[in-house]
């Protein structure tokens, strides 16, 4: 593997609680039984697991200058993703994320930081360009400036440098003008809620192929305890579920979505790589916590193998700074 990708969005404290009863009605009152808190962030996540499989990894984001940032910035240090794109401004909130577990289900409570905009200068122009993915989410990628461009014009500039980008809808919150954005990706990450959500009471496969005939290159859907499913122009691609005992689902498409562009590096063979990333995240719903997704490539393959999936077409990646 060679070359470097770059992961823009959020770092986070994850505070974990389980409620007494869930959905709260409105005016009710309900008992919240933490269960401790976890460094996570959704791009984050991300960024740590593609480290831990072997992947060069490399942060940007906005953050205050306070103890929680150095904190979170240190955690991602020793999981050996780089920082030093990361900007401070000391007008933004503490980055905090409330996470209630109920139902085998997770809702994510984000209080706003104030974060606006995420102005680049020439430097980090150059490195998004120079990288080989870029990955981000919808909300993330309208931060971005340079200059006088805004985030559909950066995102043509970094694709015209030959960097291809990952796009995260997640649960879909979709505003006026993302339409431009979305078509930019070189790959479309969603999971089942959001990309219904997207859909909109469209059909999807129809959707899908707007989104390919408009300029996504691989739309990919990851459906939870069923699998997921990957379409590009040449092919689809139905990846089946990995019973697993599932203890947390957080982090989980983030850890498909850095699985998956893991395993595009070393593979040309789009069912192999869906597979890959479908095994390592069924993997990390088994434990606690967003970061549970991070694991060796070859820790993912044994997952793989002992619920009988086989990654013929994945081969071992060569040491970090290597050529394949």
């Amino acid at each position: 593997m060679s070359g470097y990708s770059v992961f823009i969005g959020d770092v986070s404290m994850d505070e974990y609680f389980r409620p007494s009863n869930w959905p709260a009605e409105a005016g009710s009152k309900i008992d919240l039984y933490p269960l401790g808190s976890h460094t996570g962030g959704m791009i984050a996540n991300a960024a740590v697991v593609y480290a831990g499989l072997g992947g060069d990894a490399r942060f940007l984001w906005s953050m205050n200058d306070g103890a929680l940032t150095q904190a979170l910035l240190e955690d991602l240090q020793e999981n050996r993703v780089d920082t030093a794109l990361v900007t401070r401004n000391p007008a933004l909130a503490d980055s905090r994320n409330i996470i209630v577990l109920a139902h085998g289900e997770h809702t994510v409570m984000t209080p706003a930081l104030g974060l606006e905009t995420i102005e680049l200068d020439d430097a980090a122009m150059q490195t998004l360009c120079a990288a080989q993915y870029v990955y981000t989410a919808i909300g993330d990628l309208r931060c971005l400036r340079h200059r006088t461009s805004g985030p559909a014009q950066v995102m043509a500039q970094v694709r015209d440098g030959g960097a291809q980008f990952v796009l995260d809808l997640d649960v879909a919150n979709v505003r006026e003008g993302d339409d431009e954005l979305i078509s930019g990706a070189d790959i479309l990450l969603s999971n089942r809620r959001g990309f219904q959500r997207y859909c909109a009471g469209r059909a999807e496969d129809k959707v899908i192929d707007g989104l390919l005939s408009g300029g996504v290159r691989t739309v990919v859907v990851t459906l939870g305890a069923d699998g997921c499913r990957l379409v590009s122009a040449q092919e689809q691609v139905r990846i089946p579920g990995i019973p697993a005992d599932a203890v947390d689902v957080t982090g989980a498409g983030d850890t498909f979505g850095a699985a998956l562009v893991h395993a595009l590096e070393i593979t040309d063979s789009l069912q192999a790589a869906g597979a890959f990333a479908n095994a390592a995240a069924a993997r990390a719903v088994t434990a606690l916590g967003a970061r549970s997704g991070v694991a060796s490539h070859d820790e993912v393959v044994d997952f793989a193998h002992t619920h009988d999936v086989l990654l013929t077409d994945i081969k071992n990646p060569p040491p970090k700074g290597q050529t394949s």
